[in-house]
């Protein structure tokens, strides 16, 4: 990369070299940080099997917590269904109470 900045003054754009300058700075900076923080996990002192342990721990949480959520909203429905029913059958009682 370095050397295509130094390029811009040989072909004519030597307007463009410090801000080409300020860019590569920027970029090795950015590529800097994303070393440091691909080593955090490496430096955390977690075994990678416990790490591994605790995230399907994290999942069979979460997939229970869903199925109860699930379960709630099949037992509402199943509630909403039998009222609704329920109705139907009284007005059905009331109607041939009047006939």
């Amino acid at each position: 990369m370095y050397i295509h900045v130094l390029a811009l003054d040989k072909l004519g754009f030597s307007d463009y070299h410090a801000e080409a300058e300020a860019v590569l700075k920027d970029c090795k900076a950015v590529a800097a940080k994303r070393r440091r923080q691909s080593t955090r996990l490496e430096n955390l002192g977690i075994p990678e099997e416990e790490l591994l342990r605790q995230q399907q721990e994290l999942f069979a949480k979460a997939r229970q917590e869903q199925a109860f959520a699930e379960q709630q909203q099949w037992e509402q429905l199943q509630a909403a269904a039998q009222q609704a029913q329920a109705s139907v059958l009284s007005t059905n009682d009331d109607q041939d109470d009047y006939s």
